[in-house]
């Protein structure tokens, strides 16, 4: 277990301060973790997606993964994105939840807090709040929100049980959780548990991947679904850092869960779930269907980037009719994120994957 209740906590949270009040003020530097805007594209935020963004928003951001992967945010909710930073996951949920719904930033890091309320004027939106203050003393009431997201920040709280516990919390009945976080393969030592400095540098206060899920359930939460895995750290610049990080199995993680509801939820606020059992053993979870679909057309993007893939499959997408399906063959780990995102972007439907230890993975998509 990271989290250790005899670490000095306010240490930890002064050195994560200092770490992203550098990141807020200096975002031309070079750190030991991916930011900015090339960060956003690494991690699968698609192009159009960040095109809508102010630059100011996005220059610094250091987030590990695209939780919007998740596709668990409805117009009308009121989401809360706990480590708001510069605001570039706070904005795409306002612009997501629109005029009915509210977009609400929580961040303990003064500079931060400045600059992502520069993101909000120069993008013109009315419907975002900002709170001062961290995940395991969330200053929302109980039952207030409709979705919480968080982007590479629950690796840096301290006490990851009580944050769970507040996000639980905060949530509505039948509230949604996206998550992008780091998680280990391979336990950290004492030594490094009590360095605060390593802690604000991601990786030492990350957690085992299963024992992250498990206090998930713990905490209350229902419908633990790990989406994707991705080799987060190959991007660093610092040689020590990925070596550190492969030492440990370090990776980033997209989930999302549910609060149990009050009742049943309505269809349009339910997503498939197959298997209701924590995955922890595969490279991500394999969705099962009846049948596997039949395809009208192929695009075989194995060996190519998921970034080069997004034009060739609006161009394949074209040239087919309404409901006919394209499969997508990828061999990049993060297709597996990229590709759910392009789809619903688009409105295109996802209808299947399938993933096999030694095969490309095959998306079905059905067009709108």
């Amino acid at each position: 277990m990271v989290y250790v209740a005899s670490l000095n906590k306010d240490l930890i949270f002064s050195a994560v301060r200092a770490m992203y009040t550098d990141v807020a003020l200096h975002p031309e530097r070079e750190y030991h973790f991916p930011t900015g805007r090339a960060a956003c594209v690494f991690v699968g935020y698609p192009a159009a997606q960040l095109a809508e963004l102010p630059a100011v928003a996005v220059e610094s951001f250091a987030g590990v993964a695209y939780p919007f992967a998740s596709s668990v945010i409805d117009e009308g909710d009121t989401v809360l994105d706990i480590g708001s930073g510069s605001g570039t996951d706070l904005l795409i949920a306002a612009q997501t939840v629109g005029d009915r719904g509210k977009a609400i930033g929580l961040d303990m890091t003064a500079a931060m807090l400045d600059k992502v309320a520069m993101s909000i004027t120069a993008a013109g939106l009315s419907n975002v709040h900002l709170l001062e203050g961290n995940a395991e003393k969330i200053p929302l009431p109980d039952e207030s929100v409709d979705v919480v997201t968080s982007n590479g920040v629950l690796n840096l709280v301290p006490d990851k049980r009580a944050a769970f516990g507040e996000i639980h919390r905060v949530l509505k009945p039948g509230g949604r959780v996206q998550i992008g976080d780091i998680a280990l393969g391979q336990p950290l030592s004492g030594d490094c548990l009590s360095n605060p400095k390593l802690w604000a540098e991601c990786i030492v206060g990350a957690t085992l991947e299963d024992e992250y899920l498990t206090m998930l359930q713990q905490s209350g939460f229902t419908q633990i679904e790990l989406l994707g895995r991705l080799d987060y750290f190959c991007a660093s610049v610092s040689a020590a850092t990925r070596s550190i990080a492969q030492s440990f199995h370090a990776r980033s993680v997209v989930i999302r869960a549910a609060k149990p509801p009050a009742g049943p939820l309505p269809p349009a606020l339910q997503w498939p779930c197959p298997n209701p059992a924590v995955n922890t053993q595969n490279a991500s979870p394999v969705t099962e269907f009846a049948s596997i679909p039949v395809p009208d057309a192929i695009l075989d993007g194995c060996g190519q980037s998921c970034g080069t893939l997004e034009p060739q499959m609006k161009l394949r997408m074209r040239a087919l009719e309404s409901g006919q399906i394209l499969e997508v063959r990828a061999d990049d780990p993060t297709a597996r994120l990229g590709v759910a995102a392009w789809s619903r972007l688009t409105g295109h439907t996802l209808v299947a994957v399938i993933e096999e230890d030694t095969r490309p993975t095959r998306f079905f998509l059905r067009r709108r």
